[in-house]
């Protein structure tokens, strides 16, 4: 038996967190399979999972096995693909993590797009704003609207998004004046979060942050709600430019304080440092980069 063989094995069994599963996958009887991780664990000499009746668990040097071990499947696997000639056409499975609002207005149909031309690419998408577990949870790409804090990850950022002052056109022609960042005192304020008396900043053309205490009127979790809430009436909202640009385009929104303009954020595509990132991966990753620059919007996401 050879050693990526071997290493098949184990891979398929870490994933499916079950002999009888990696074995019923591979087509092969569950004794086969618990001989290939027996012959792998005898040639490296030590134990790469625990394993009783009722308990399962990698030990740390079957983690780091794992780890390296499926980047050497990848770059294997797209290194026959290439002397085969089957690198013409994108194959495969890409497991992706993406922001729900993010996600959901500014990606979906780039996503979709990129299916359509590939279709034997098989995506498997979230929608979430939960902190992903990149590297434990086995995903090929996250999307982060964050700065990178862990360096076992890598990061290429796809684009960049700031916080926008927003209310809607009958709002405004009703209320007083709003030409200052004081102004916006006297004015209903439509919350992210549950915080009661939220501090904005406003950074002035010059850069100078200035920092207004205020207090809601309404407040959310939810963007959509939030956006929901400004445009039929409630007040002054402060989202991300990228959840106003459909309402802003359409008139059912207007930005105001435009001179005075938030900290932009980075958005970026993040993946596992010790993981191959297979051809498809990046092929994704490099057509979604390419549409936000060849794209340019009135948010200038890019």
């Amino acid at each position: 038996m050879g050693q990526i063989e071997e290493l098949r094995a184990f891979v398929q069994i870490v994933e499916q967190e079950s002999i009888g599963k990696a074995a019923e996958q591979a087509g092969i009887a569950k004794s086969a399979m618990s001989r290939k991780l027996r012959l792998l664990e005898e040639r490296m000499q030590t134990v790469l999972i625990t394993r009783t009746t009722r308990q399962w668990a990698l030990t740390e040097a079957g983690r780091q096995y794992y780890d390296k071990g499926l980047a050497i499947i990848h770059s294997f696997d797209e290194f026959e693909a290439q002397v085969r000639n089957e690198n013409l056409a994108l194959k495969g499975d890409i497991q992706i993590s993406v922001p729900l609002y993010f996600g959901q207005v500014s990606l979906s149909s780039l996503l979709l797009e990129f299916a359509k031309a590939h279709p034997d690419v098989r995506l498997t998408v979230e929608f979430s704003d939960r902190l992903v577990d990149v590297i434990n949870e086995q995903y090929d790409l996250v999307v982060r609207i964050s700065e990178l804090q862990d360096s076992s990850l890598i990061a290429r950022k796809l684009c960049e998004t700031r916080h926008i002052y927003c209310a809607s056109p009958e709002y405004i022609a009703n209320s007083a004046q709003i030409k200052t960042p004081q102004d916006v005192q006297a004015h209903s304020i439509i919350q992210f979060g549950s915080t009661k008396r939220p501090k904005w900043t406003f950074t002035t053309p010059k850069g100078k942050d200035i920092i207004v205490p205020l207090k809601s009127s309404m407040n959310s979790h939810d963007g959509g709600f939030l956006i929901a809430a400004a445009e039929q009436g409630h007040g002054i909202v402060r989202v991300p430019d990228f959840l106003a640009e459909e309402p802003l385009k359409a008139g059912r929104l207007v930005q105001i304080l435009k001179d005075y303009r938030h900290k932009t954020e980075g958005i970026y595509f993040v993946y596992p440092a010790a993981r191959h990132l297979p051809r498809r991966t990046r092929a994704l990753m490099d057509f979604m980069r390419a549409r936000f620059k060849n794209n340019e919007t009135s948010n200038q996401l890019v």
